[in-house]
C-alpha cells in the first residue's frame, strides 16, 4: 500500500500553462515528491526516454499533441508509468476515452491540491498492488525453477531455465552466466538475448566485473558507468542499466550472473537485484551439486577400478593355486582348464547368458581347488584308494567351499565347486542332493568333469575313446547326470567335432 514516509516518487507534469506547472511543482515538492515539468507531449516523451518516472500528470488539451495522444504513445513504447489526465473540459466522454486508453484517473480543472494528492496516493497504492503481483509472479517462477532443479539431472537444462526466467522477469535485453574454471567447471559461459541483433554487438569485460564483484558481491550501474564493464562493437548502441550478482555457495564464489538493458524503460532497481540474487544462489547450488556429483562419480570410478584390480589379482592368485595342484601330476595337468571349456560349451548351448557363461567357466577352473590340501603322493597314487584316502578325497568340495567363502566376489562360484560331485539320483556327495536340488553350476560341471576324466590318461588306466565316453554319459543320464545337461553337452561337442 501507499507509504507516506516514502520521499522518492518521481512525477512528470505536462501542461502548456506555466502557472499550472509551477503550482503543481511547488505543492508536490512540498509533499516530498520529486517533480519535473515540461510544456508539451513531445518534451515529455524525450524526458521519458532519458529518465524513469513513477507517474505522469498530463493536460488533455495541448498544442501539437493532446494528452490522449501522449498516453497512447507512452503505452505503445511500453513505459511502466501511471498516467493521469487533467482537463478543464470534463465530460463523461472524456473520462471514458481516458480510461479506455489506460489512464488511471482524471482530474478536473480547476482542481484542489488535496484532490491531486489523493489521486496520486491511489495511483501509488495501485503500483504497490502491481508490485505484489510481480513479486508473486517472480515467486512462481522461482518455484518453477526449483522444480526443474529437483527433477533434472542436466546442469545445462537448469541454467537455461534460470537464464530465461531472468530475461523475462527483469525485462532485460541480455542475461549471461559466467563460472570460474578453477572450481572444476571449466569456463562455463551461458547467455541469452532478447533480440538476436544484439548478438556480437558487445562483450562483457569479465576481469573488471570479477574484480568489482569480489569487493561488493553485486553491481548496479547506469549510463556511462556501464562502459567499464562492457565493450561495444556497435557505436550506436547505448547501454542503459547493468546489474550483476555473484554465484555463491558455502562462502565460495563460483561465478556471476549478469543482466543488461539497452531500453530506456528498463532500469534495474533493488527488487531486480533481490530477484537476480535468488536465481544466482539457485544457479550456484545447482553448479555445486553437479560438481560434487562429478567428483563423486570420479571417486567411484577410481574406487571401482581399484576394486577390479584387486579382484583380478585375487582371481589370478586363486587360479594360480588351482593350476599349481595339477603341475606335479602329468595325468591331470590341464584338467581344470578343459573342464572349464566343456562347462562353457554346455552353458552356451543352453543359452544361459553371457554373465553365467563367464561364471561357469571360472567355476570350472576352480572346481578342484579343494585338493590343495591333498599330498601329491596321494593325488598320483597308481593303485586303488583305501577307505581313509577315499574319505580324504571326498572332502575336497568342502575344502574348496571354505577357500572361496571369505572372498565376497567369488561366493557365487561356490555351487559349482561344492556340488560338482552330487549325483542326479541323490547318491553323490557331499550333501546327497538330487535332481533340481543340485545347483545348475554343479550339474553342468559334473558332466564336464566326468567327460574329461574319462578321456584323459590316468595313473590307474588309459583314456577312453570319444565314442565310449559319450556312451557312458548317455548310459548314466538320469542317474549320475542331469539328462538336460547331457543332451546340451552332446549337442555342443557334436558341433565342435563337425568343425
Amino acid at each position: 500500500m501507499y507509504d507516506p514516509d516514502r520521499k522518492n516518487f518521481t512525477i512528470l507534469v505536462v501542461d502548456d500553462e506555466m502557472v499550472i506547472r509551477d503550482v503543481l511543482e511547488d505543492f508536490l515538492s512540498s509533499e516530498g515528491f520529486n517533480v519535473v515539468t515540461v510544456s508539451n507531449g513531445q518534451l515529455a516523451l524525450e524526458e521519458l526516454e532519458e529518465e524513469h518516472y513513477d507517474a505522469l500528470l498530463s493536460d488533455l488539451m495541448m498544442p501539437t499533441m493532446t494528452g490522449i495522444e501522449l498516453i497512447e504513445e507512452v503505452n505503445r513504447r511500453g513505459y511502466e508509468i501511471v498516467t493521469i489526465i487533467m482537463t478543464g473540459y470534463g465530460t463523461i466522454e472524456t473520462a471514458v476515452q481516458a480510461m479506455k486508453i489506460g489512464a488511471f484517473d482524471y482530474i478536473l480543472k480547476p482542481f484542489k491540491m488535496e484532490e491531486v494528492l489523493q489521486v496520486l496516493k491511489r495511483c501509488f497504492e495501485r503500483q504497490a498492488l502491481q508490485q505484489e503481483n510481480i513479486n508473486l509472479k517472480e515467486t512462481l517462477n522461482i518455484y518453477k525453477i526449483s522444480e526443474t532443479i529437483a527433477s533434472s539431472r542436466n546442469v545445462h537444462e537448469i541454467l537455461s531455465e534460470i537464464l530465461q526466467a531472468s530475461l523475462d522477469e527483469m525485462d532485460a535485453d541480455y542475461i549471461a552466466l559466467q563460472t570460474f574454471e578453477e572450481f572444476s567447471i571449466p569456463d562455463l559461459f551461458e547467455e541469452r538475448f532478447k533480440l538476436e541483433s544484439l548478438r556480437g554487438a558487445f562483450s562483457l569485460n569479465l576481469p573488471e566485473m570479477r574484480a568489482a564483484l569480489a569487493s561488493s558481491g553485486s553491481i548496479i550501474a547506469e549510463g556511462l558507468e556501464i562502459n567499464k564493464y562492457i565493450t561495444l562493437t556497435q557505436a550506436e548502441l547505448v547501454p542503459v542499466s547493468l546489474m550483476a550478482t555473484t554465484l555463491r555457495v558455502s562462502n565460495i564464489t563460483l561465478g556471476f550472473l549478469t543482466a543488461l538493458s539497452f531500453s530506456k524503460k528498463t532500469h534495474f532497481r533493488e527488487g531486480h537485484r533481490k530477484f537476480l540474487s535468488i536465481l544466482g544462489t539457485k544457479a550456484a547450488s545447482s553448479l555445486e551439486n553437479f560438481r560434487l556429483i562429478d567428483e563423486l562419480k570420479e571417486a567411484n570410478r577410481e574406487l571401482t577400478e581399484a576394486n577390479q584390480a584387486i579382484q583380478e589379482n585375487f582371481r589370478q592368485t586363486i587360479l594360480g593355486f588351482a593350476r599349481a595342484i595339477e603341475q606335479n601330476d602329468p595325468y591331470t595337468r590341464g584338467h581344470s582348464d578343459r573342464v572349464a571349456q566343456y562347462s562353457r560349451m554346455i552353458a552356451e548351448n543352453l543359452d544361459l547368458g553371457d554373465q553365467f557363461v563367464e561364471d561357469i567357466t571360472f567355476a570350472g577352473q576352480l572346481h578342484d581347488i579343494g585338493k590343495i590340501g591333498i599330498s601329491p603322493q596321494k593325488l598320483n597314487k597308481a593303485g586303488k584308494l583305501n577307505a581313509p584316502e577315499i574319505r580324504m578325497f571326498r572332502r575336497h568340495p568342502e575344502m574348496g567351499k571354505r577357500i572361496l567363502e571369505p572372498i565376497p566376489f567369488m561366493r557365487h562360484l561356490i555351487p559349482g565347486v561344492y556340488c560338482h560331485h552330487e549325483k542326479y539320483d541323490g547318491t553323490g556327495y557331499p550333501q546327497g542332493l538330487k535332481e533340481e536340488e543340485i545347483p545348475l553350476m554343479g550339474r553342468i560341471i559334473a558332466v564336464a568333469d566326468t567327460y574329461d576324466a574319462m578321456t584323459s590318461d590316468r595313473s590307474y588306466r588309459k583314456a577312453l575313446s570319444f565314442d565310449v565316453a559319450l556312451d557312458e554319459l548317455k548310459r548314466n543320464s538320469g542317474t549320475q547326470f542331469d539328462p538336460d545337461m547331457v543332451v546340451a553337452f552332446l549337442g555342443a561337442i557334436g558341433k565342435r567335432k563337425s568343425l
